[in-house]
């Protein structure tokens, strides 16, 4: 029973959604089975480890010495999931405040009541002007909201056309052409990264379209996805980046958080690709970004807390701009920010970071010995440093049994995606035939390493034979 859709579901539910979910079954209007509200109840007492519910225990709890029946049991079960699964719905219901009276203004118009319908459409009206977001689901609403206006207004027989169907088609184009760049937009990026089958139909209808026109204003998200396309599908497209700047500073708040992340990281993955073709103006524009995301709180999670790998991805831009002082303290100010399981490994990695750079080796030693290694890649990191470690001080024996090490762990970790794998097994080998090389051959392994396209420390590599 424990391994049941039912146990599955109910174990997700938090104590105040168990206090709800009763008075839900206890509610006639949704549940009138009193087995069904029994069974619930003694769930919940067992929630959310759920230990020692067994099929038998249950009925015992519902039907004492009554006779063992497997078929009633599941057909309870089926009810009591039915219900679970109608809860969460209707929790959803009660949270969008906008869609439940969008449904209410229906049944008002369908029924005549004119006043009632007034009062709350006029009130609804003036919510959505007021309200700050202008993303898809804002002009969604407003669709909805004159969409009904247009059929309430035909109900009362009213045989000219009423200007909420002008409101209605403009909102309509606004949800419309946002969630259809937004979708575009996420199928593009994902093509860079899977071969998966999209098909992009309007594509090339909607890109001339706007081409000629500009939606800055009351629709910043077409603005906003057109430019992220161009980033997507142009090379380079710095003007697009620059202008997607300038409206991410412009509609700050005007998209749910979780959008606005998603935005940010469109920009920095522009940055990225940017830097990985040398343009080191690129590496000032993404540590800006990230500066702003953190600082905004856009890059923290609900809980405000910063990703580990967004921590690292910081640091490292900082060092490739020389800005040590300031890495330093982000370091030690902005540790706080992550969850509890990575600050440990986080702080002393990217402290070892630090020291590398100002080639304080014996520093940047004693903090990776001091990394747990919880995570795959800081551990792949810390063997990546410990390597270059070893190369600048000249110990060759310690660099060739970490460098044999290293390729054993590489072969026999099998969490490691083979682009990973690929990446680092190139660098051990590289890095040996520069140990191995005559310096008249440092021109051919340059091109080597220029040519190599998974390649982790590519900048440093190309440091040691160009000295």
């Amino acid at each position: 029973m424990v391994k049941s859709k039912l146990i599955e579901l109910l174990r997700g539910f938090s104590p105040k959604e168990w206090r709800a979910f009763s008075a839900f079954l206890h509610s006639p209007y949704f549940n009138r089975n009193e087995q069904l509200t029994r069974f619930g109840e003694w769930l919940a007492t067992r929630a959310p480890t759920f230990a020692e519910v067994g099929r038998t225990s249950a009925w015992k709890a519902l039907f004492g010495d009554a006779p063992f029946d497997d078929r009633s049991l599941n057909h309870l079960m089926s009810q009591l999931l039915e219900l679970a699964e109608g809860f969460i719905g209707q929790e959803r219901y009660r949270a969008d405040k906008v869609a439940a009276r969008l449904y209410t203004l229906d049944g008002l118009s369908r029924r005549g009541l004119d006043k009632h319908y007034r009062f709350i459409a006029d009130g609804l009206n003036d919510e959505l002007a007021q309200s700050p977001l202008r993303d898809a689901a804002h002009f969604y609403h407003v669709y909805r909201l004159h969409d009904l206006e247009r059929a309430h207004f035909d109900r009362q027989g009213h045989r000219r056309l009423h200007d909420s169907a002008q409101m209605a088609a403009d909102s309509l184009d606004g949800f419309y052409l946002t969630e259809k760049l937004k979708y575009t937009c996420a199928m593009l990026n994902s093509q860079a990264v899977t071969t998966a089958p999209f098909h992009l139909h309007w594509l090339e209808e909607i890109r001339r379209a706007l081409d000629q026109q500009t939606f800055q204003g009351e629709a910043p998200g077409i603005a906003i996805y057109f430019r992220i396309l161009r980033l997507l599908t142009r090379d380079p497209a710095d003007d697009d980046f620059q202008q997607l700047k300038r409206l991410l500073d412009l509609n700050t708040g005007r998209f749910e958080k979780t959008e606005m992340t998603t935005l940010y990281e469109y920009a920095l993955n522009y940055c990225i690709r940017q830097i990985r073709k040398v343009r080191e103006e690129y590496v000032q524009e993404a540590l800006t970004l990230y500066q702003n995301g953190v600082e905004t709180g856009i890059l923290l999670t609900a809980e405000g807390r910063l990703s580990p790998w967004h921590f690292k991805n910081i640091i490292k831009l900082a060092l490739r701009l020389r800005q040590f002082d300031w890495t330093e303290q982000f370091i030690r100010e902005k540790n706080a920010l992550l969850d509890e399981e990575f600050k440990t490994d986080a702080l002393h990695y990217n402290l070892a970071e630090l020291f590398f750079y100002t080639r304080r080796y014996d520093e940047a030693l004693i903090h990776l010995n001091k990394v747990e290694f919880t995570d795959v890649h800081y551990n792949l990191g810390a063997k990546e440093m410990l390597a270059k470690i070893y190369y600048e001080t000249d110990e060759t024996e310690a660099l060739e049994s970490l460098l044999i090490a290293f390729d054993t762990y590489l072969r026999r970790n099998k969490i490691i995606s083979e682009d990973v794998r690929g990446s680092y097994r190139n660098f051990t080998q590289l890095l040996r035939q520069i140990m191995q090389a005559p310096v008249a051959r440092y021109g051919e392994l340059k091109q080597r390493i220029e040519n190599t396209r998974l390649l982790t420390a590519k900048n440093w590599l190309l440091e040691q034979v160009e000295r």
